[in-house]
């Protein structure tokens, strides 16, 4: 376990469309890491400035006006050694920025600007220790179809599906339309390539659904995925954490309830019905609050198969940290066949009550997401990034021969 005491920066928010559960998620990892660390709320707005104070840790903060009015606002610097990190703004002339120390950084930025990797590379390139990467595999793992491609690369099975581009639609929407239900069939979903929390999602049935499907999926995303519907399957999720390369641990099984009278399990379903769950939650319990079913009602063999699959998932995709991964059951009571759906790399409230279930509470996981993240920054250092050539040195001499 790591060192007790340590300064945790928690960086919520962020330039995306998930920025308010993006809050969520990071306060309620603020509050579990309490029990045994200092932990930094870092703000990023959406105009892409930072801020810190003990004030952005409550939810209310947001409810209305400036949430940032009672904090204090913080810059992040590139580069290595005491130069780099955030370091607080001072408001004189006369006064230096002052360092921020932080002992490790833990991304709870759901979506664009965290979740992709943009700024995991920021972290690098400060020498800070952070949990929720690398960089390559939180990006691969943001883009849908490229994730899809990894997987299907070790024999884990998909749902298939057709990208489709803004440009293609903009400029031959009724091809585009046509090619789809071809390819795909009269009933499918669209999604935004690289968004998360079902935003922008649309199951379609009629060739108006689609268009409406492609054209708001295009509002928030310059490609689309279009897969089949799943007809008759449960949905099945499962977390793992640890390190690609390490032991890794998978949570029990949730089957999410999708509500009467809906097709799909939307943005609203996930956060804004919470409270009402089988898992407990409130109003600003995130994830925490949907209605589900844990453990999934599935037999302890097909259970077993969810947590390998999703164990096999988070080794190909490299990842080191906690991540979701969903998935389709078809015909879970005979003859089942298990697809996977989606991953979901900073899962809403970083799935802390799905490890409840197999012994493992909320200040557990955040101590083993400091574990991920001094232990990715060791081997980090164990590679070499500086080689020594001559080749500068002989151009110089050449030019001045």
């Amino acid at each position: 376990m790591a060192d007790a005491g340590r300064r945790v920066g928690i960086c919520f928010g962020g330039p995306s469309v998930e920025h308010d559960v993006s809050i969520i998620s990071g306060i309620q990892l603020t509050e579990a890491l309490r029990v045994r660390h200092s932990p930094v709320p870092i703000y990023a707005a959406r105009d892409g400035r930072f801020w810190t104070g003990e004030s952005l840790t409550s939810v209310s903060t947001y409810g209305s006006g400036d949430p940032t009015k009672e904090a204090s606002e913080c810059d992040l610097r590139l580069g290595g050694g005491g130069d780099a990190g955030f370091f607080l703004k001072s408001s004189s002339r006369f006064r230096s920025d002052e360092p921020l120390p932080l002992d490790a950084i833990i991304c709870a930025i759901h979506g664009t600007g965290g979740e992709d990797g943009a700024i995991l590379g920021a972290f690098e390139l400060t020498g800070i220790p952070y949990a929720g990467g690398g960089v390559l595999a939180a990006a691969v793992s943001m883009n849908k179809q490229t994730a899809k491609a990894v997987f299907q690369a070790v024999g884990i099975p998909t749902n298939p599906g057709i990208v489709i581009g803004r440009t293609e639609f903009a400029e031959a929407s009724s091809a585009t339309i046509e090619r789809v239900t071809d390819e795909v069939g009269e009933i499918s979903f669209v999604k935004p390539m690289s968004l998360g929390s079902s935003i922008g999602v649309s199951r379609c049935s009629s060739v108006a659904e689609l268009r409406d499907g492609l054209e708001l999926a295009f509002e928030l995303d310059r490609s689309a995925l279009v897969e089949p519907a799943v007809e008759g399957a449960i949905e099945v999720n499962c977390a793992v954490a640890g390190r690609a390369d390490g032991e890794l641990q998978a949570s029990a099984c949730e089957q999410p309830l999708i509500p009467d009278g809906s097709e799909l399990l939307g943005f609203d379903e996930k956060y804004v019905a919470g409270g009402k769950g089988k898992a407990g939650g409130g109003k600003d319990s995130g994830m925490a609050g949907q209605e589900r079913i844990i453990p999934a009602p599935i037999s302890d063999s097909l259970t077993t198969e969810v947590q390998e699959l999703a164990k096999r998932a988070h080794r190909a995709l490299g990842f080191s940290g906690i991540a979701r991964y969903d998935f389709f059951i078809k015909d879970p009571e005979g003859d089942a066949e298990v697809l996977l759906n989606e991953a979901n790399t900073v899962p809403g409230s970083f799935s802390f009550y799905l490890f409840e279930p197999v012994g493992i509470d909320f200040a557990d996981l955040g101590e083993l997401l400091l574990d991920i993240a001094f232990a990715e920054a060791t081997e980090r250092r164990l590679t070499t990034n500086v080689f020594e050539s001559v080749l500068l040195q002989d151009r110089t001499s050449s030019a001045s021969s």
